[in-house]
């Protein structure tokens, strides 16, 4: 993500980080936002807070922060949004998108069936969730027209949402849902390439338990020395034994 006055530039991958650099010199860190236990998959600065950053995480967290000093205003855990149907499992947050002109933010996260609209509270400086939508399928993609509806693409069906009353309402009749719809359902044979499912499992971190190994091979190699040894003893126990029965035959 770039800042909108071309400042810094901000940086993210497999590990944890979120680097603010320089955009001229981005050999140059102004600051690290640090706090997110995974990947860090999504990255987004809202045009009307320019000094505000959205992060999303393979740790299953939205995080808000002030990126100039790196300091972490406010941290939502995207398993406690979900329906009560839903099951907590590992996610990763696949897409955040901002709403132009508005404090809207569209979550989507790979393991879940549903769309999380978050609001930035500007006073408080944190980020509230306003409602989740369940999908019937699986949300690809999500974005915001120009006048604040969302739009997600479930499946092979496109579905509109609107801000009515304070509640996120989907339209079915609008125009320009139909003509979108009938491109998708025109077009699906190309498109189904693209929406395959992604996959961020090998962007985990992995726990390796090698003193597990360490420990089961060094006691095997203790216990073939011991039983070396006890063959050793006895062997020149049978040993000593056949020369004494030598001699007295003698």
């Amino acid at each position: 993500a770039v800042s909108p006055d071309n400042r810094y530039v901000i940086t993210a991958d497999r590990d944890e980080k979120i680097r603010v650099s320089l955009l001229e010199r981005p050999h140059v860190i102004q600051a690290f936002c640090l706090g997110h236990r995974e990947f860090v998959s999504e990255l987004s600065i809202p045009p009307n807070h320019a000094q505000l950053l959205v992060s999303g995480s393979g740790d299953g967290t939205v995080r808000l922060w002030e990126y100039e000093s790196g300091k972490l205003l406010h941290c939502l855990e995207l398993s406690e949004l979900q329906l009560p149907a839903s099951q907590k499992t590992r996610c990763a947050v696949a897409r955040i998108v901002h709403c132009r002109g508005a404090d809207f933010f569209a979550v989507l996260c790979d393991s879940f069936s549903s769309v999380s609209v978050l609001e930035l509270d500007v006073e408080s400086r944190r980020l509230v969730h306003r409602q989740t939508m369940p999908m019937k399928e699986r949300a690809w993609d999500v974005t915001f027209d120009d006048l604040g509806g969302l739009w997600v693409l479930d499946g092979e069906e496109i579905v509109l949402y609107q801000l009515q009353e304070g509640v996120w309402q989907e339209i079915p009749d609008h125009p320009d849902h139909t003509r979108i719809k009938d491109i998708i359902r025109t077009n699906w044979p190309v498109f189904q390439d693209s929406a395959t499912e992604i996959s961020y499992n090998n962007l985990y971190k992995m726990n390796i338990d090698n003193m597990t190994e360490y420990q089961l091979k060094k006691q095997q190699r203790i216990q073939q020395r011991q039983t070396k040894r006890e063959l050793e003893v006895l062997e020149v126990k049978r040993g000593s034994k056949r020369w004494r029965m030598g001699d007295a035959a003698v």
